[in-house]
């Protein structure tokens, strides 16, 4: 009888255990914030503003977004060379590049437009007439912005200083992003309804290689790690070649940059279709900006080594249904596309203010 009871009571003991660490582990991931602001631009014509040290849903609609211009959707106008229809040449947020130093962010439109944002004052400057549909804004490695395009295909090189165009290369038929090898001897750009990652030498500007996989079939922005090992490329793959209905799942495609071969896949949930990411500083986890084809669009935590959702937050519906705000384009889906992250905010959150 004592020893049953001996048993019994070591049983109730690891069960305990075990609930108090189950416990703590999921508080652990509800937890999870950084020291740092994220920006994601969307088709509304702003960003939305995440605080990552609260991690809570943006309610305030003039704290909690940086109003740049007017709405604007991708899938309409001139898209890889095809004409689709133009319900009006707008504008809508699409890639933000932050230069950190002087707290700017460089933003580019859907119509092919730039602004700087001051982060710091509120201070807007533009537009600047640069290219014809931006997708990303990236910060390059000399110091310009490097914007790419979905409508012809270019990257478009711009100098915030002098906020002049001082370069602009064909790469494909509508890029979406770039990144570069820690010295810079690669680069890769990401080409939308390719479906195909381009290897570039970056002395002489030639591609060297092409890279494809079957389950990349419509692709979008690309973020190299902090270690330079990995290229995370986001295949939400809403389309199959040709622009036909979408058959593959989403998900986030990782190729190793000493191969230059794809070495992971990251299948998603259907409702998380990720546009772009960033890397906390450790690179411990990554910030995807996603799509959910609904209501909102969301900024999910991703654990960088296991590949788990750690966290997903509201980053539209959140401050929507607070106003009543309904969106008319877009077929009614708020949607993010570029996060930047600040990740050397103030130590207070700044209250900025859009136009």
């Amino acid at each position: 009888m004592k020893k049953k009871l001996l048993v019994l009571s070591l049983l109730m003991m690891v069960a305990i255990i075990g609930y108090v660490f189950s416990s703590t582990s999921v508080d652990a991931k509800k937890k999870v914030t950084f020291n740092g602001i994220a920006y994601i631009a969307g088709h509304g014509g702003h960003f939305a503003i995440i605080d990552l040290r609260t991690m809570k849903p943006p309610t305030d609609i003039e704290k909690d977004r940086v109003v740049i211009t007017e709405a604007g959707s991708e899938m309409e106008g001139v898209i890889a060379g095809m004409q689709f229809e133009e319900i009006k040449k707008g504008g809508g947020t699409h890639g933000g590049a932050l230069m950190d130093k002087e707290k700017v962010l460089v933003v580019g439109l859907l119509n092919g437009d730039v602004y700087k944002y001051h982060l710091d004052s509120g201070k807007k400057e533009g537009p600047f007439k640069v290219g014809k549909k931006f997708c990303d804004a990236i910060l390059g490695p000399d110091g310009n912005i490097y914007l790419e395009d979905m409508a012809d295909g270019h990257v478009y090189v711009w100098d915030p200083k002098s906020l002049k165009t001082v370069d602009k290369m064909p790469v494909g038929k509508a890029i979406c992003g770039i990144a570069w090898t820690h010295d810079n001897k690669k680069a890769y750009m990401s080409d939308m309804p390719a479906g195909i990652v381009y290897v570039y030498d970056w002395t002489t500007k030639k591609k060297i290689k092409e890279i494809k996989d079957p389950e990349m079939t419509f692709i979008h922005q690309i973020q190299m790690s902090p270690d330079g090992k990995e290229l995370w490329v986001s295949a939400p793959n809403e389309f199959d070649p040709g622009l036909k209905p979408g058959t593959h799942k989403s998900q986030i495609v990782i190729i190793d940059t000493k191969t230059d071969t794809v070495k992971d896949h990251i299948v998603l949930p259907d409702y998380i279709r990720p546009h772009d990411f960033e890397f906390t500083p450790d690179g411990k986890y990554v910030l995807a900006a996603a799509r959910t084809y609904e209501n909102d669009s969301l900024l999910v935590v991703i654990d960088a080594r296991s590949h788990e959702i750690v966290e997903e937050v509201s980053a539209c519906y959140s401050c929507h249904s607070a106003y009543g705000i309904e969106v008319t384009i877009d077929q009614g889906s708020p949607l993010l596309c570029g996060i930047e992250v600040d990740w050397t905010p103030a130590k207070k959150k700044r209250v900025i203010k859009g136009c």
